[in-house]
């Protein structure tokens, strides 16, 4: 994991001073640098998944001559910022307002609620008149499905029946018709989504934390009251380099792909044999997992370090909100 450094951003290093004028400096985050991380992921479906927007049907989109599942970003996104929050809220060092809720009032400093995951999710806030907005440092791509959407895609009918469990509407004294189609990502299914992250403005401590709020599985997309946990995520690797790769893509991915569709094992072989000879440092699947799974652990057996880490992280990062929203003097 150490060879990725130099491709993120350093904790101690996310403000610089600059020149206004003869007379003024002022604090902004540090300029981007050249560095790009992608981590690919396998999406599996475990149980029945719903993601579509206003129409009955899942969302799909063609790719050359074929139609194939499309999970936008923020069906994974909002989820795994959810999850974050509780991450910050379980050490005390963050989470304070609802996820899409963040309110700074007069007087407030900017630290009293951005924290890391501000930092790595992306947030925005009024205070006054003014809007406070920090662009994610983690891109979420679409999720794709390695087969065509027929092969993924299945349908059930059901009915908005009484408690009675009948179609009998007492107040009408009528059939009820209450009756709609469910439309449904097969369990099986396999998706490729990347999560990149570019110009050396995420450290190593927000890499960690991106790779604990994607966690092992989780409730994507709609009616989870239905289906519960529907998504195991595997990691394929991770992928460095100065520049971004077409390749990377999961469009190009998923157009590439020379193997198995349906075996996850088989795709995150092809897909990381794909991406290892483009990129300067790569890091496989068992070695990430590995790491991921300590992390875990680490989190789960309440490792005072890890705990250290997030409380030190959680300084430097008030530090630059502070600084970036607030006097605009250098210090």
């Amino acid at each position: 994991m150490k060879e990725f450094t130099q491709y993120l951003a350093h904790i101690d290093q996310l403000v610089e001073t600059s020149t206004a004028d003869e007379k003024n400096q002022y604090i902004h985050p540090k300029r981007k640098n050249l560095g790009c991380v992608s981590l690919v992921l396998i999406r599996e479906g475990v149980a029945p998944v719903v993601f579509r927007n206003l129409e009955q049907e899942i969302t799909d989109i063609e790719i050359g001559d074929q139609v194939h599942v499309r999970g936008v970003p923020n069906k994974f996104k909002y989820p795994e910022r959810g999850r974050g929050l509780q991450i910050l809220r379980y050490f005390g060092v963050g989470g304070r307002f609802p996820q899409n809720k963040t309110v700074l009032v007069r007087g407030q400093k900017p630290s009293d609620a951005y924290d890391l995951n501000t930092l790595v999710f992306g947030d925005s806030a009024n205070q006054e008149n003014r809007i406070l907005p920090v662009r994610t440092a983690v891109n979420y791509s679409d999720a794709l499905s390695l087969l065509p959407k027929h092969l993924c895609v299945e349908e059930t009918f059901h009915n908005r029946a009484f408690e009675d469990g009948t179609l009998f509407d007492a107040v009408t004294k009528r059939n009820s018709e209450n009756l709609f189609t469910r439309h449904f990502i097969k369990p099986g299914t396999l998706m490729v989504q990347v999560l990149s992250t570019q110009g050396r403005v995420l450290p190593q401590e927000g890499l960690d934390h991106l790779l604990l709020a994607v966690g092992l599985a989780g409730a994507y997309g709609g009616q989870t009251g239905v289906s519960g946990v529907n998504i195991r995520t595997r990691l394929v690797g991770l992928y460095g380099g100065p520049f971004e790769r077409a390749e990377t893509s999961p469009y190009e991915i998923v157009k590439n792909l020379n193997c198995d569709r349906a075996d996850p094992v088989a795709v995150m072989t092809a897909i990381h044999a794909w991406l290892a000879p483009i990129h300067e440092r790569v890091m496989d699947s068992e070695s990430l997992g590995a790491y991921q799974n300590g992390l875990i652990e680490r989190f789960e057996a309440k490792d005072k370090t890890l705990k250290s880490q997030y409380q030190a992280a959680a300084k430097k990062v008030g530090e630059l909100f502070d600084n970036w929203f607030g006097t605009g003097k250098a210090l």
